[in-house]
């Protein structure tokens, strides 16, 4: 049950951070022009970027913290400190980025790589997650397990762009600056339990 609880805590954290919310915005400013074929294929292509950019971080992150002497333990805590910061900044910030208006001949899709998946989807954050989430795994089959949870990640940033036009209609600006702060709300309680985490196995202290 508890390795269950890890990798269902690892998705939500996961997607929290990705927060396709906040993409949201910036997705629709950037393909107002484009036809839903072109807007479809940049989802799908932000979609695939920001999977590859959270795999890699998964699976290199730990060695580049073995290169650089940097104990998982260590790293748990700086990067808790870290995504409790942006947690911070999601609820009391001013909201995602905006991008103005492109014309047809500058919709594209390298929109999709810079900015979207990057570094507004797959920002620190995340990479920041999944590479503390690779540290605290310490066997093939479980690196399995958080890749596939890493492409169901993926899957559900694709499902959250297609379904941005009505998605903004429903939920108006309002809603999704208040689902922005609730999210951030989360990933503060996850930070500080990862700071937790860090703490016991630096210290040798039990974690509560």
């Amino acid at each position: 049950m508890d390795d269950i609880t890890f990798y269902a805590k690892a998705f939500i954290t996961l997607l929290l951070l990705v927060n396709p919310l906040e993409g949201i915005p910036v997705f629709l400013a950037g393909t107002q022009q484009a036809n839903p074929l072109l807007r479809s294929a940049i989802a799908r292509r932000a979609s695939i970027g920001v999977t590859i950019i959270l795999l890699i971080a998964l699976f290199l992150g730990n060695a580049l913290l073995t290169i650089f002497s940097i104990s998982p333990g260590a790293f748990q805590i700086g990067g808790g400190i870290i995504l409790f910061l942006i947690a911070v900044q999601m609820v009391l910030g001013s909201g995602g980025a905006s991008f103005g208006k492109m014309s047809d001949g500058e919709v594209n899709l390298q929109f999709a790589i810079v900015p979207l998946a990057i570094p507004i989807m797959a920002g620190p954050g995340a990479i920041n997650g999944a590479v503390l989430y690779g540290t605290r795994t310490h066997s093939w089959e479980g690196m399995g397990i958080l890749a596939g949870v890493t492409l169901l990640v993926g899957l559900a940033s694709y499902i959250s762009l297609c379904a941005a036009l009505p998605l903004v209609k429903y939920m108006k600006e309002t809603g999704i600056s208040i689902a922005t702060r609730v999210t951030g709300l989360i990933i503060a309680a996850i930070a500080v339990e990862m700071i937790a985490h860090g703490i016991s196995a630096v210290f040798g202290i039990k974690a509560i």
